[in-house]
Order: structure tokens, then C-alpha cells, then sequence
């Protein structure tokens, strides 16, 4: 090419440059900030700048491209291109569509660093007209789908501007369109529709609403083009990480069982692959996994298994591991139909024999990361399992024995630094063999206490060696530090070896039980928690591209796999230990149960232990504040008559809500009298009232009571089917996965609750609404309630229904709130808490109307809490309204709607919430209009803050 000259740069490349630069000199301009602008219109002068723009890219490369003269040539050419593609000149817009492809295409992930928000408005545009041929249409396509997936990553301002345009311009409906209409260039489309939604999660709302895109789809992702099929499988993974998009897709039978069937061993493997990823992403979210789990399991078992069986299946062996490790996390019948397909057998073979664990494994990823998904996929099989389970094959016994003979060399070890990748693997098999070791399968725990025994028998010297210098790395953890993947492996094992009474009296001499209550406390007074997806990177592949709108699948360990591991540890150890606990709602484990941020898990080890000192349940808040009106006999409706002429009286409600089992049957409509039950004769009154107690506020302490009062109470725990409770007085182990009775009253707004309904809330509307009950005939909003649950939450009803004055004995309460905040109200009523609307892709997809009416409910209940007292009402509308008056969350003229209703309503936290959002963009606000439509009064109060943020910024900055 010539002498090189100025660098890297050949001759013939620096006479093509100067060439350009005198093309581009005859149409750019620059104004006042040296900002370039293409201002010419001649087809000409554009035909010519094009060719010179193609010859001078010919002769670049991604590396020539880094050169500063190139990046400055670059720096030009992109406003023109921007500005040629505006062109009324069709010719000159196809060529520079086909330019501006091969510059992307060239430049790559550089493109980040040149302005080129209006080229990709100015290609979104393109692809709105109808005058391209197919073609040209696909090389739009191609060049906006190469810049969006370099922009991507892009964060801040830039990115939220990229979705704007996108917006504006209704790329979702174009692309519909597009797909709709011709199928050359299809599979283009289909790459830039997955750039989008994954770049920009907020657009997958308008996807999945979009029915004619979603028919497309739908019968393109078994397309017998496997090109097309697996990028539409790609599009529906990425539409499946939103939680509202996953319901849908889950709600089109049709579409599920195409994801099936491309699941299965007819479909081309790059095709089961994308199924996969697309099933794991589906069943990603806790309140769908049941769904699918339980829908066609048999073929799903099937096809997974099977692609787990291929002895050459490389990547395919891999998703269809990290597939089932994600299935495998809930119970259901696809356990059981697991092992029906011989998932030991197949699960031996990968471990023991298809790959081994030698030194070619730590220089291989991607067979570590299988063994560690086997090795879990393991862990949930063993905790799921029925107790009376046997395997058919050996190849369960088989995995047990390596399990054991790995923990083994883990006690062996004298040497502290081991790889990462031994250390991961540490914890996925030590896991597998603590989860082993606590099933509720006799076969299952019996064969592998059996081994590791055997096993560990001669090594006892050993063992108290590493107990000693767990102990020590455990100090670090007790003070609240970040555990390593190596403590939590240590936790791990500690757990193993506490399950045996010979070393839990070596955990002891080693002042284990305490440490491990250190461990508790400063976990608990930390302010890190680490998931185990933190601590194992072979977690954090399972899920392609960021999730939104729904909280993911939350692992039964909870937040923190050091507390986890702790409490199950520690549960093996208190009982046989000195350990009393003089107060228990003292304890850490206390407060662990009323902690709503703590896993299930956690919460029910704590559950276990506590019931080794007579106190049995799941506090709670809202328990406690229903317990306080068990003695509030005003509003009781049922009267037990017990043995020896005693009687407890109680509310028909909350046993509807808590305990159906004790609401007489076939109760008819409430009446004035009180409903009278004769209970049996062998019903004893203090063991009847720590019952009821238990239904009133989740919990009971039986610490008094003789061992025949007792066995009273755990016979009428199980004839009321309060199983939950019948487990903690059998002393059950928790059961993996399973959940404490979460205290809540809304099982009395069903059948059994309907006759003790006693009151309607009516809200203020003039609006007709039927009612769903056919006895009523009330025509406006309302909601049917009863007075003992309102009477636990609100103090101004409570003072009126036990009053005696006329109002207290209406069956009717105006509220003077509309009927959207009503219906909230009422939920905190029977929850004891709001649910919260999140500023998803939803709630930006919302209407102006229907944002505005979401956010003035919040207000009117922040209002109401103060004349009703409504004791954590307005906290919890506030908490709920800050993040969607966040400006970027919700539109300026909505905050400003809600901002100025809350003033007329006199809520000055909610104003001020507004304002304190709002007064960054003061400025544009001014400009725009909008700052007279907020009133005088906000209007002064958003000047105000924002000359504070200025001068807050001019002192930061000296």
C-alpha cells in the first residue's frame, strides 16, 4: 500500500483522508461549539461524499480505525452519513445506509465513543418508510441493530435518550411490520428486536403487548429454518426475564408446548439449546415455577435427560445441566419423574465417568461448571425426596460415595491455598452431601451417614485439626466481614460433621456453639449479604441479560449463605448443649422470624430451634397486633362451651382466616346472636386456648405445660390441620423449600369467612359498581369486611365499634377516598401491609391516567392514616410513591399532577418528595411551561430547592 507515513497509516490512505475531507468540507458546517452538522441538499455533492466516505472505509481495519487522524476522519463522517440519511434523495439514503452499515460493522465497539444518537433516530426513521427495497431495508436493519448492541452498555443519560428515540419512533410496531410483511431479511429483524429488549428492558412491555409481533413469533420458534427458530427463541429468553412477559408466554399453551418440542431430540441442537435457556428463564421466577413444573413435567424430564445423556453433546450437556439445576429448586412431580428417566444413572455417568476430576478439569470451565450444576441438581433431588424412596440403579450409591470421598480429602487437606476452582467445587459437593445427610429419605441419609462414617472413622486427629482451623476463619465472618467461597465451604462441612454425635462433641470443646452465635449476630448486624450466587460464579451464567419487574427466584437459603449455614449447624448442636435461652424474644432467633427480609430458610431453623425451648410458630407484627384484640369479646361471634361448664369466646373471622377447622359447618348469614359450639368432652381448655392463642398471633409458648397437656395440644394441632405447628411439636426437621405460615387474615374474605362478614367500607364515587356478593344491592365502589380485622389495624374504628353510640353498631363506614386507594386500604387491612407497584416496564407503560390515579390512592391513604391513625399506613404509601415520583421513572407532567393534588390535600411530604425530584431539571421546567401549572406556592418551593443543589454543588466542587 505503499511508504507508511504518520504512524501506521499508508500513503494511498492518507490521499484517500484528504480526498475525504474535501468532500465533507461541502456540506458540514459547524456552529459556535464546533458541533458538525450536514447542511447540504444537493444529490450531487451527497453521491460524491458517499463514494469518497466508501473508498477511504475499504482501506480501514478495526486497528487503523484507533489511529487519532482516523478517529478524527470518523468524527466527521458520522454527522454526515447522519445527515445524508434526512435525504429527500432516495439514492443517496440507500447508499448511505449501505455506508453506514460497513462503518459499523468496521469500527465496532468504538462506535460508543462518537455521538451518534441521530444516526440512530435517523435509521429508525428509514425503517418507517415504505420506499426501501428489501435490501436496502436489511442493511438499516443490520447497521441499527450493530449500533444498539454496542450502545447497550452505555449507561446514564445517552442510554435513556437511545430509549426515547426508540419510543419515538415505534420501532416495536416497525418491527412488527417488517416481520409481518416479508420474510427476506427476517432473521436480521428478529437480532435487532433482541438488541433492543435486552439492551433496553423497559421495551419489553410493549413486545409482549404487541399481539400480531407475538403470533410472529409464536410460529417462527419451531421454524423449520433452525437460523430463524433459534434467534426467535432468543427473542422469547430475553422477553422471559421480565416476570409479566414470563406469565404471558406461560399463559399461551399453544407457545409452551412449541418450547417444549423444541426441547425434545427431533429439534436440531442449536435449537434445544435456545429452548432450554428459554424454559430456565421462564422458570426463573418463583411464583411461575409451579406453573410449569407442573404442566407437561413427563416431557420435560424427558427432553432434559436426554440431552444431559449425549456423550458428545458439549454445550448442549451444559444448559440442559444449568436447566435442571433450576427446575430441580422447587418441589414437585418432576422429582420423582427425574428419577424415573435414571437421572442418578445419567448423573454418575457425567461425574464419574464421562468427565473426570483430574487436572483437566481445572483447565476446563465449562466441565466444572457441569459438575458443580450435577452436584446441585443432586443437593434439591435429596431434599425433595419422599422418605420411603429407594433408587433403582447404583448410581445413587455411587454419587453418595464420591460425595463422602470428597469430603474426605477436604478433611485430609493441610494446606490452605487451594484454587478457586477446587474451592467451588468444594462447596457444590460438600453441599450436596450436608443435603444428603439431612433428608428426609431414609435410603438417601441412612447410606450416606453410613459412609462418611466408615469413612471418616480413622481420620478423628484430622478432623479435630480442621474443625480448629474452621473455627479460626470463621472469627472473620463473626464480625460481620464478607465471606470468601472458602468459609462457606467450611460452614459447609461443619455442618456435615455435626450431624454425628461424636463430632458434635468435638464442634463443643472447641466452643463451636458459641462461635457460631457470633457468626449469627454479626451477620445479622451487617450490612453485605452474599447470596450464593455471589460466592459461585457458575450461578451467575444460569440467565442471559438483565431481569426486571419481578424479584428472581429467591433460594430457600435466603440472602446470606453464612446465617444459613450457621442456624443449620447450630440446630444439630443446641440440643445437645448446655445453651438456654432465658428470653426469647431476646434472641437472635427472634429476630430473624420478624424479619421480612430473611429467607425462608433461615427463618425456619430458627422456627426449630426456638421449639426446642417451648416457644412454637412465626411471629410476627401483624400477629402481634391481632393477638391484642383476642380478648376483645364486644365483637365475638363464636362461644366454645368446653367440659365443666368453661367457655372462650372468639371471633368467627379470624378462624375462617387461621384455623377453617374450628368455624362450625354450614354457619349461615351472621345474626345478632352469638353462635353457639359444644365442644367434645375430650377437649381440654388450656390446651384449646394455647390453640387459639397459636391462630391469634402465629406463635404459642408451651413452657407451663405438663407432658399430658402436651400431647393434648399436638393432637388438636392435628385435627385443626395446623400442620405447620404439628411439625415443630414433633420436632421435625425443616422440610427444604417449604414456608412458615405467613400471617395473614385474607382466607376470611373466602367461602368460609363470608358469614361473618359484618361491614361495607364505601368509598367516595359516583361511579355504578355491582357487587361480586348477590345479597348485596349496594350500587356504589365498596368492599365487604369484618370489624374485628379493622378494629386490629385501625385505631378510629376501633374507638367507634366499641363506643356504643349509633355509628357503632352501623354495618356501614363511608371513607372519604376513592375507590382505587379502597381497594389498597383493604389490602393492608388483611395483609397487614401494602403491596408495592415497582417502576417496571410496566408501570411505564402505563397511561398518564392510570399512573396519576396509582399515585393520588397513595396520597388519599397518606391523608386518611392521619385522622384514622393508621399505624404504618402512611409510611408504607410513602415508600411506595418515592420511587415513582423519580423523574426518569414517571413523566414531569404526572409528578406534577400528583405533587399538586397532594397540596390541595395539605401533604406536604408528598409535595415535598415532588419538588425534591423535580428540581434538577428547575430550568427545564421554566422553559417548558410546566412550573405554572404546580401553583405559586410549589413554584417557590422547587426555586428554592433548586438554588440549594446549586449551591451544594458549588461548595462540593471547592
Amino acid at each position: 500500500m505503499g511508504k507508511e507515513k504518520q504512524g501506521s497509516l499508508s500513503d494511498r490512505l492518507l490521499s484517500l483522508r484528504h480526498h475525504l475531507h474535501e468532500s465533507l468540507s461541502l456540506g458540514l458546517k459547524y456552529n459556535n461549539g464546533q458541533e458538525a452538522k450536514w447542511v447540504c441538499i444537493d444529490a450531487g455533492i451527497e453521491s460524491h461524499t458517499l463514494k469518497r466516505i466508501d473508498g477511504f472505509l475499504a482501506y480501514l481495519s478495526l486497528s487503523l480505525s484507533q489511529h487519532p487522524l482516523i478517529q478524527e476522519s470518523i468524527s466527521k463522517i458520522i454527522p454526515a452519513l447522519t445527515g445524508i440519511l434526512k435525504s429527500h434523495n432516495v439514492a443517496s439514503q440507500n447508499y448511505a445506509i449501505e455506508v453506514t452499515s460497513k462503518l459499523v460493522s468496521i469500527i465496532q465497539n468504538s462506535i460508543r465513543d462518537y455521538p451518534t444518537l441521530e444516526m440512530i433516530a435517523s435509521l429508525c426513521h428509514l425503517l418507517l418508510l415504505d420506499r426501501f427495497a428489501c435490501t436496502t431495508k436489511s442493511s438499516c436493519v443490520i447497521a441499527l441493530s450493530t449500533i444498539l448492541k454496542k450502545m447497550s452498555s452505555v449507561i446514564g443519560e445517552n442510554h435513556r435518550k437511545i430509549k426515547n428515540i426508540l419510543e419515538a419512533n415505534s420501532i416495536v410496531g416497525c418491527i412488527s411490520h417488517l416481520l409481518n410483511d416479508e420474510m427476506e431479511g427476517f432473521t436480521e429483524t428478529v437480532i435487532l428486536l433482541r438488541t433492543i429488549v435486552l439492551g433496553w428492558p423497559e421495551m419489553r412491555y410493549r413486545v409482549w403487548k404487541d399481539n400480531n409481533l407475538m403470533k410472529i413469533l409464536e410460529d417462527n420458534c419451531d421454524n423449520s429454518n433452525i437460523s430463524i427458530s433459534t434467534n426467535v427463541l432468543k427473542v422469547l429468553s430475553s422477553l422471559a426475564l421480565c416476570s409479566h412477559c414470563a406469565k404471558h408466554l406461560l399463559e399461551n399453551e399453544a407457545l409452551f408446548r412449541k418450547i417444549i418440542r423444541c426441547m425434545g431430540k427431533s429439534s436440531a441442537v442449536g435449537v434445544r439449546i435456545e429452548s432450554l435457556i428459554l424454559f430456565r428463564h421462564l422458570v426463573r421466577f418463583g411464583e411461575l415455577i409451579s406453573t410449569v413444573r407442573n404442566t407437561n413435567y413427563e416431557t420435560i424430564v424427558e427432553a432434559i435427560t436426554d440431552a444431559m445423556e449425549i456423550s458428545n453433546g458439549g454445550p448442549l450437556i451444559l444448559e440442559a445441566c444449568r436447566t435442571t439445576s433450576v427446575l430441580t429448586r422447587g418441589a414437585g412431580p418432576h422429582h420423582l419423574q427425574l428419577w424415573v428417566c435414571n437421572i442418578d444413572r445419567i448423573s454418575a455417568d457425567i461425574i464419574l465417568r464421562r468427565f473426570t476430576c483430574n487436572q483437566s478439569l481445572l483447565g476446563n470451565k465449562e466441565i466444572l461448571e457441569v459438575h458443580q450444576h450435577v452436584w446441585d441438581i443432586l443437593s434439591f433431588l435429596a431434599a425433595y425426596l419422599p422418605q420411603q424412596f429407594r433408587p433403582k440403579s447404583t448410581g445413587l450409591d455411587d454419587l453418595i460415595s464420591s460425595a463422602c470421598s470428597w469430603a474426605l480429602t477436604v478433611v485430609g487437606r493441610r494446606s490452605r491455598s487451594m484454587s478457586s476452582d477446587i474451592l467451588y467445587l468444594d462447596e457444590a459437593v460438600c453441599r450436596a452431601l450436608l443435603l444428603m445427610l439431612l433428608s428426609p429419605c431414609n435410603y438417601v441419609s441412612q447410606t450416606s451417614r453410613s459412609i462418611l462414617s466408615a469413612l471418616f472413622e480413622p481420620y478423628y486427629d484430622s478432623i479435630s485439626q480442621l474443625v480448629e482451623r474452621v473455627f479460626a476463619s470463621l472469627h472473620s465472618t463473626s464480625t460481620g466481614a464478607v465471606p470468601t467461597s472458602q468459609a462457606i465451604s467450611d460452614l459447609t462441612i461443619l455442618g456435615c460433621l455435626a450431624t454425628f454425635p461424636q463430632y458434635r462433641t468435638l464442634i463443643l470443646k472447641w466452643k463451636g456453639l458459641n462461635i457460631l452465635l457470633d457468626v449469627i449476630k454479626g451477620r445479622l448486624d451487617g450490612d453485605i449479604l452474599v447470596d450464593r450466587e455471589k460466592v459461585m460464579p457458575h450461578l451467575r451464567k444460569l440467565y442471559l441479560g438483565k431481569a426486571c419487574c419481578s424479584e428472581l427466584f429467591n433460594d430457600w437459603e435466603g440472602a446470606d449463605l453464612s446465617l444459613f449455614y450457621a442456624l443449620i449447624c447450630l440446630s444439630q448442636l443446641i440440643d445437645t448443649s448446655n445453651y438456654a435461652i432465658q428470653d426469647s424474644t431476646k434472641s437472635p432467633f427472634w429476630r430473624i422470624l420478624r424479619d421480612d427480609h430473611i429467607g425462608e430458610g433461615p427463618k425456619s431453623y430458627c422456627a426449630y430451634i426456638l421449639s426446642l425451648f417451648g416457644v412454637y410458630g412465626f411471629p410476627s407484627n401483624f400477629g402481634t397486633k391481632i393477638g391484642e384484640l383476642s380478648d376483645m369479646k364486644v365483637l365475638a361471634d363464636i362461644r366454645f362451651l368446653l367440659s365443666a361448664g368453661y367457655t372462650l369466646d372468639v371471633h368467627g373471622a379470624i378462624l375462617a382466616a387461621r384455623c377453617p377447622k374450628l368455624v362450625p359447618p354450614n354457619i349461615e348469614a351472621l345474626s345478632d346472636k352469638m353462635t353457639i359450639v359444644k365442644m367434645s368432652e375430650r377437649v381440654d381448655r388450656e390446651a384449646l386456648g394455647k390453640i387459639l392463642g397459636y391462630v391469634y398471633t402465629g406463635f404459642t409458648e408451651l413452657n407451663d405445660l405438663d407432658e399430658g397437656c402436651f400431647k393434648k395440644v399436638k393432637v388438636l394441632a392435628s385435627n385443626c390441620s395446623l400442620e405447620s405447628l404439628s411439625q415443630m411439636l414433633n420436632k421435625e426437621w425443616p422440610k427444604w423449600g417449604s414456608c412458615g405460615p405467613h400471617f395473614n387474615l385474607t382466607g376470611a374474605l373466602g367461602l368460609v369467612g363470608h358469614p361473618f362478614l359484618d361491614v361495607i367500607l364505601e368509598a367516595k364515587s359516583t361511579k355504578q359498581m355491582a357487587c361480586k356478593y348477590s345479597s348485596c344491592h349496594l350500587s356504589t365502589p365498596h368492599v365487604h369486611a369484618h370489624k374485628i380485622i379493622l378494629c386490629a389495624n385501625c385505631e378510629y374504628l376501633r374507638g367507634l365499634f366499641s363506643s356504643g353510640m349509633h355509628d357503632s353498631f352501623s354495618n356501614l363506614i363511608k371513607v372519604p377516598i376513592d375507590y382505587e386507594a379502597l381497594i389498597k386500604l383493604n389490602e393492608y387491612f388483611y395483609h397487614g401491609k401494602m403491596s408495592q407497584v415497582n417502576p417496571d416496564c410496566r408501570w411505564k407503560s402505563l397511561t398518564r391516567e392510570e399512573q396519576i390515579s396509582e399515585l393520588t390512592a397513595y396520597t388519599e391513604l397518606s391523608s386518611l392514616a392521619e385522622y384514622w391513625f393508621l399505624e404504618g399506613v402512611a409510611e408504607d404509601s410513602l415508600s411506595s410513591m418515592l420511587p415513582l415520583l423519580s423523574y426518569g421513572n414517571t413523566d414531569v407532567e404526572v409528578i406534577i399532577e400528583v405533587v399538586r393534588f397532594a397540596y390541595n390535600l395539605g401533604q406536604y411530604r408528598v409535595v415535598e418528595m415532588g419538588v425534591k425530584n423535580l428540581a434538577p431539571i428547575y430550568p427545564k421546567l421554566r422553559y417548558s411551561g410546566y412550573i405554572a401549572e404546580t401553583g405559586d406556592d410549589v413554584a417557590e418551593m422547587l426555586r428554592v430547592e433548586h438554588v440549594r443543589l446549586l449551591e451544594n454543588h458549588s461548595s462540593n466542587l471547592q
